[in-house]
């Protein structure tokens, strides 16, 4: 079972390296950040460029925090949570939870595709970690 879990696990690590790099890539607002606050780009940079400049560094960090944040789960999944490490799935719960809880509450304002892709990700996440447990917790003591 820890061959699936690590396996979804990896599914959530790398969809956040696409919507990271995606995010990057852009550099700018993506369509649905532009339905939700009902102008364009263009339009915001009409009204102020720093305004417009400072959405595209928004995004571009945005990105570069989803590429960390897959770096990093994949990390710990390859290292510690395939090896049983008990330090590695708290890390990855702890780590993954207060990215994912967060960006559920936070998208749901939004709604549409980033909601989606946001409760996908957390439960793909929970089943994971969850289906992960019972082998990582199932030695006794703890697996250094």
């Amino acid at each position: 079972m820890l061959r699936a879990a690590s396996t979804i696990l990896i599914v959530v690590a790398v969809s956040s390296l696409v919507i990271g790099v995606v995010y990057v890539a852009r550099g700018t607002l993506m369509p649905y950040h532009e339905e939700f606050i009902g102008m364009t780009v263009d339009e915001i940079a009409g009204i102020s460029p720093e305004l417009a400049t400072l959405s595209a560094v928004f995004i571009r960090l945005a990105g570069t925090l989803f590429i960390s944040v897959g770096v990093s789960l994949i990390a710990i999944v390859h290292y510690g949570v395939r090896q049983r490490k008990r330090w590695a799935w708290w890390t990855a719960l702890l780590a993954m939870g207060v990215v994912n809880v967060p960006m559920v509450a936070i998208t749901g304002q939004v709604g549409g595709l980033p909601l989606t892709l946001a409760i996908a990700m957390l439960t793909l996440f929970v089943a994971g970690i969850a289906i992960a447990a019972r082998d990582v917790f199932s030695q006794p003591g703890e697996a250094a």
